[in-house]
């Protein structure tokens, strides 16, 4: 099982108020040692999934004692080489026998997501180059570049902070990932159009046929998945281009399409693209939030849950909604 180190800092005469507050939980290693200005700095050594409850417990504590923090540091490796004690492998067994999910901590995934979902050089200019790669793909039919360009995946960070927004009740990180979106849409149409008019397209072509025809259940079926395995992959810490892979595959390529055709002049064929990229973008986030939910990511505190829960409710009202209105005017 991974593990993390939790480096807290606190006043010396505090320091021993941390092994009572955390007293039922289970550590690999406890150090504590004084260092200047007569604080305390405590490190201790547990599994992943031990994070998010003792960041929990520390969060109210150190939020109320001026001069304390706590960081979360990842362990590469060690040496010798840590081995699971009986009572972790029995909770490992215990949560395999119970379905319960193992996933990185509350804290690391926020972090991640909310440091990367802003609108910056960097994501604009993948947004860039992963269009222009997706083009170049469906012009030349050639799937090997298609899937380059789902491996750049410079959508995937803002639909999965929409997700994990909604299921927090985070207005500040859905605000972001909206924006983000938006901003990552426009761009890879404005792309994709000078694209089209300056190159000829063939809307006869099978990679951009299939994008600009009726949408067909399979490809809602496609995006739910993409969305969850997204969020599942996401959530357990895999690697962002394979995660990026499931995401984009619902929603670069049709973008492109739509932009291509649009400025080929091909505006009814590229409405087609556009409304399948709307379904995919509504069947994404909707995967996305059950997801979090069914992996269990939550506020810590009661008031907090109850405004999630709210906000949960909303969102997967409207998402749902908006993908049984789309199913009937594109499948009915």
């Amino acid at each position: 099982m991974a593990r993390r180190i939790v480096e807290i800092v606190l006043p010396q005469g505090r320091a021993d108020d941390i092994p009572e507050l955390l007293h039922e939980q289970t550590f690999d290693e406890y150090w504590s040692n004084e260092i200047s200005d007569n604080r305390a700095r405590i490190r201790i050594l547990l599994a992943a999934s031990e994070v998010e409850i003792v960041f929990d417990i520390l969060e109210p504590y150190l939020g109320n004692l001026p001069g304390s923090s706590a960081v979360l540091l990842n362990v590469e490796a060690s040496i010798p080489r840590i081995r699971n004690n009986s009572s972790e492998s029995g909770e490992e067994s215990e949560a395999e026998g119970t379905g319960k999910t193992v996933r990185i901590s509350r804290q690391e995934l926020y972090n991640d997501i909310i440091a990367s979902a802003g609108i910056n050089s960097t994501y604009l200019a993948m947004v860039e180059l992963s269009a222009v790669v997706a083009a170049i793909g469906l012009i030349r039919n050639d799937m090997a570049i298609i899937i380059g360009a789902m491996v750049i995946a410079p959508l995937l960070i803002p639909n999965v902070a929409m997700a994990l927004a909604n299921t927090l009740g985070d207005r500040e990180l859905l605000m972001k990932g909206v924006k983000a979106t938006g901003a990552g849409v426009l761009l890879a149409m404005a792309t994709s159009m000078v694209i089209g008019y300056f190159v000829h397209v063939d809307p006869t072509i099978e990679a951009i046929a299939a994008r600009s025809t009726a949408v067909k259940f399979s490809d809602l079926v496609l995006a739910l998945a993409s969305g969850a395995a997204g969020v599942l992959a996401f959530t357990s810490g895999g690697q962002l281009s394979l995660i990026g892979v499931m995401v984009a595959v619902a929603l670069m390529p049709p973008l492109v399409t739509a932009g291509l055709l649009i400025g080929s002049g091909e505006p009814a064929l590229g409405l087609k693209a556009l409304e399948l990229t709307l379904a995919n973008v509504i069947c994404v986030n909707l995967a996305g939030i059950v997801t979090f939910m069914v992996q269990g990511i939550n506020p810590a505190t009661w008031w907090e849950k109850s405004k999630a829960s709210r906000a949960r409710k909303r969102a997967i009202a409207v998402w749902t909604l908006m993908l049984v209105l789309l199913a009937y005017i594109l499948l009915g």
